[in-house]
């Protein structure tokens, strides 16, 4: 994706926006190329931003999510099971 892509379709009307609502959050943000392009750091200055290695899953937040979920589910027998386990689990933590 294009730098001005990227800060034009998804930074400014969502992201910047967000990060606006919430205020003192942090952002984290990996070495890609359209991230560290001087247009996207100009649309950041009133973000504050935590670097991070680009594709570095440890540091990746859904990661964390899918482990602690695989984790909870256990061991389905079918993926219908998996996916009622997967709902039940999903309105305990997330109502």
């Amino acid at each position: 994706m294009p730098v001005q892509q990227y800060v034009h379709d998804i930074m400014q009307p969502h992201v910047l926006l967000l990060m606006q609502q919430l205020h003192g959050a942090i952002f984290p943000q990996d070495n890609a190329r359209p991230h560290t392009a001087r247009v996207s750091e100009d649309c950041f200055h009133t973000v504050t931003i935590i670097p991070w290695p680009a594709r570095y899953p440890d540091l990746s937040p859904i990661e964390h999510i899918w482990d602690h979920l695989g984790w909870q589910a256990g061991y389905p027998m079918s993926l219908n099971e998996l996916e009622a386990r997967l709902q039940q689990l999903c309105k305990k933590k997330c109502l």
